[in-house]
C-alpha cells in the first residue's frame, strides 16, 4: 500500500467519482497507477461487469479507486462501453448510498454534489430531505437532469421556498446524479492520451461491448426546415439552448465556430443579435458538445416543451414528416 492510502478515506473508496477522489487520482502518478498488475486485473472485471460479462467484487482500497478511474479511461473509447461503465458505477454507488443512516445521506450527498438537504421527519416518522429550490434547480441543469419529467422542478413537492423528498426519492435523485457525474467525466476522459499500459485490457473487454445502433436523423428534420423559416422572434433564447446548440453539435457534428455562426444567422434574423445572445449561443454550443446533447424529435417538443412548440412556424409543422404524437406502441388488430 502506497502513502497515499491513508489519505483515502472511506467516502472516497464507496463513492471514487467524487472532486475528491478526482483529487487523489491527479496526485499520483498513471505510470506508477497502471504498474499494478493488481490494479489492472481490477480494470478488467470492473469492465466486464459493467457489460454483464463477470464480477466484480468491490476493492475498498487505493487499488480499488485506482481501478475506477483506469476502467473510465478506457470505456472513454467507446460510446457503448461508455454508456454502459457509468451506468453501472452509478448503479453500484446508489446501492451504497440507499444503505447509508438517514443523516449520513445528507453529508454524503453534500460531498458528492456540493448541495445540503436537511432531513426533517415525515407524518409516518420517516426521514424526508429539504432543500432550497434554488440549490435544487442549480444541480438539475447542471446535469442535465430535467430531460427527466421526474426531476423538473413542476413535479417536485414545493412549500415555502424548499423542495421536500421522501427517502426513496432522494435515493433515485442520487442515482441519477451519480450517472451524470460519471459520465462527464468519462467524456472528459476522451481528450486525454490513452495510456499504453491499458491497450491489453482495452483488446480483452472491448469485443464484448454491443455495436452501437446506427443513428438516424429522421426525427430532426423540422429542424432543418425551421432554419429556412426565421421568423421567431420571441423564444430565440430557449431555441437556442435546447433544439439548435444540440442540433448542430450532435446531429450535424458541426465544429464550434460554424455551428455558433449558423445559429447567429438565424436570431438575427428575428432580431439584433447583441454581444450577450451571442455569448450566451457561444456557451450553449460547447455546452452540447460537453454534455453531449441532442436535440428533442418533434414529438417530444410537443409533449415535453409546448411553449416551445408552439412558437413554430405553421410551414415546418406542415412540412414534417414526423408524426408529433407520442408513440402509443404498435397496434394489436
Amino acid at each position: 500500500m502506497s502513502h497515499h492510502a491513508s489519505l483515502i478515506s472511506d467516502f472516497e473508496l464507496r463513492y471514487p467519482f467524487t472532486p475528491s477522489s478526482r483529487n487523489f487520482f491527479e496526485s499520483i502518478s498513471l505510470d506508477e497507477m497502471l504498474a499494478s498488475r493488481e490494479v489492472l486485473a481490477l480494470t478488467e472485471s470492473r469492465l466486464l461487469n459493467s457489460l454483464a460479462r463477470g464480477k466484480y467484487e468491490p476493492d475498498f482500497s487505493e487499488r480499488g479507486l485506482s481501478s475506477f478511474f483506469a476502467a473510465a479511461l478506457v470505456a472513454s473509447q467507446d460510446p457503448v462501453l461508455a454508456s454502459k461503465f457509468s451506468k453501472k458505477e452509478a448503479e453500484r454507488a446508489k446501492e451504497f448510498f440507499k444503505d447509508e443512516k438517514p443523516a449520513a445521506k445528507v453529508t454524503v450527498f453534500a460531498g458528492c454534489f456540493g448541495m445540503t438537504f436537511q432531513m426533517t421527519n415525515s407524518d409516518y416518522n420517516r426521514p424526508s430531505y429539504t432543500v432550497p429550490f434554488e440549490g435544487y434547480l442549480s444541480l438539475v441543469s447542471k446535469h442535465n437532469l430535467a430531460k427527466n419529467l421526474t426531476w423538473k422542478l413542476a413535479r417536485q413537492e414545493l412549500a415555502k421556498g424548499v423542495v421536500r423528498m421522501s427517502d426513496n426519492m432522494l435515493n433515485d435523485f442520487f442515482g441519477d446524479c451519480a450517472l451524470a457525474a460519471i459520465s462527464e467525466g468519462v467524456r472528459n476522459f476522451r481528450k486525454a492520451p490513452f495510456p499504453k499500459q491499458l491497450l491489453g485490457v482495452k483488446m480483452a473487454v472491448i469485443q464484448y461491448a454491443p455495436s452501437p445502433r446506427p443513428k438516424t436523423n429522421k426525427g430532426y428534420l423540422y429542424v432543418e426546415e425551421l432554419l429556412k423559416h426565421p421568423a421567431v422572434n420571441d423564444g430565440r433564447h430557449r431555441l437556442t439552448w435546447l433544439v439548435l446548440s444540440p442540433w448542430a453539435i450532435g446531429v450535424k457534428l458541426l465544429p464550434d465556430e460554424e455551428a455558433i455562426e449558423l445559429i447567429q444567422s438565424y436570431v438575427s434574423a428575428g432580431g439584433n443579435v447583441d454581444s450577450g445572445m451571442r455569448r450566451f449561443i457561444a456557451y450553449n454550443v460547447r455546452r452540447a458538445r460537453r454534455l453531449g446533447l441532442m436535440p428533442p424529435t418533434l414529438g417530444k417538443l410537443k409533449i415535453e416543451h409546448p411553449d416551445i412548440y408552439a412558437l413554430l412556424p405553421k410551414e415546418v409543422l406542415l412540412s414534417s414528416t414526423e408524426d408529433p404524437r407520442p408513440s402509443r406502441g404498435k397496434s394489436t388488430k
